[in-house]
């Protein structure tokens, strides 16, 4: 079991009449929480292991929360007023009572709300309670988000419905492209390449009449979850800088996705845009396609974790306002 990371600032005291909240960004790889006062002020900070339920399972996935929690406390004595969990996968309040539990048998008697990673995206890049998320990763989703309430998701129904201009759409689009290629079934293409340098370590059948490059792509995508072809998409990004014309269609058509998806929820307002995930990352086409759309308007989220610390805040009743977000951000990244 990961002991996790334990970062402590400030005079050792109880609580007194300071309030304290502690926020989650419970993601499939890493758990990060971070303790903090009323004011901002991040005093305590601790990092685990997975601590989404639906990637690490329930067991590890809350064992991972609580220990991240539990050294983000550190020896400063502070008993939390709440702790706000977010992780993606809608799993809501059932996900509430495991961590409270856990935390409870572990000494640590709080609150626990849970809500999505959506949430503490949007508002680990503004305080504005209401706006927008558009977010391209594995997967792709647009929120609305009125007076501090999720009020609407467009896609992110999963890679078999949906999730349109995400590093799976994108990356399936690489590897059908690239196979094409390879049996002349479709255009040459500078993915092709870049593709088989990623599979180029399969096995190979004993005789067959099919192209040996064929069979190492099929065996490598087949042979993995489907979702798994997301790892391709960076490569459709090296292809299109290059001037691959196939490539740039693909990005374009993820671009065309997202702006249908986030389309149908941004209003005529001049209310933020939150650019969300690995594949909106600043001066990419992505990102920069969506801020030609809605000048102005787009911001980068930044560490949900910050997101996490303000939506707890907001949850206690405690000042959430940009001032507030600044502070989270000063403090919260020497603890990192």
């Amino acid at each position: 079991m990961s002991l996790g990371l334990v970062y402590y600032t400030g005079t050792l005291r109880g609580n007194g009449d300071m309030r304290h909240v502690i926020g989650i960004d419970a993601g499939g790889t890493a758990t990060r929480a971070v303790l903090l006062d009323e004011t901002g002020h991040c005093l305590g900070y601790g990092r685990s292991g997975a601590g989404n339920p639906t990637s690490a399972g329930a067991r590890l996935a809350v064992s991972n929360q609580v220990i991240a929690t539990l050294a983000a406390v550190g020896q400063s004595a502070i008993t939390p007023d709440l702790v706000m969990l977010t992780l993606a996968g809608g799993l809501g309040h059932e996900s509430a009572a495991p961590l409270a539990d856990a935390l409870a048998d572990a000494g640590l008697h709080t609150a626990v709300e849970v809500t999505g990673d959506v949430m503490s995206a949007y508002f680990s890049a503004t305080a504005v309670p209401t706006g927008y998320l558009v977010l391209s990763g594995t997967g792709a989703i647009s929120a609305r988000i009125v007076d501090g309430e999720l009020d609407g998701l467009a896609d992110g129904i999963g890679w078999l419905l949906g999730d349109e201009g995400s590093g799976f759409w994108i990356g399936h689009r690489v590897v059908r492209a690239a196979a094409a290629d390879l049996e002349g079934r479709g255009p040459t293409t500078a993915l092709t390449p870049l593709v088989m340098a990623l599979v180029d370590d399969e096995a190979l059948p004993d005789e067959d009449v099919r192209r040996p490059e064929v069979w190492k792509v099929m065996r490598r995508v087949y042979g993995r979850r489907p979702v798994e072809c997301a790892e391709y998409a960076p490569l459709a990004f090296r292809a299109a800088a290059s001037g691959d014309p196939l490539a740039t269609e693909i990005l374009e058509g993820a671009l065309a996705g997202l702006l249908t998806s986030c389309g149908s929820l941004v209003g005529d307002d001049d209310r933020p845009i939150v650019l969300a995930g690995g594949l909106l990352y600043d001066g990419g086409p992505l990102s920069d396609g969506l801020k030609e759309r809605y000048p102005g308007r787009c911001l980068r989220a930044h560490d949900g974790t910050a997101g996490a610390a303000l939506l707890g805040l907001r949850a206690v009743g405690a000042a959430a306002d940009a001032d507030t977000l600044a502070r989270i951000h000063a403090t919260l990244a020497p603890l990192q």
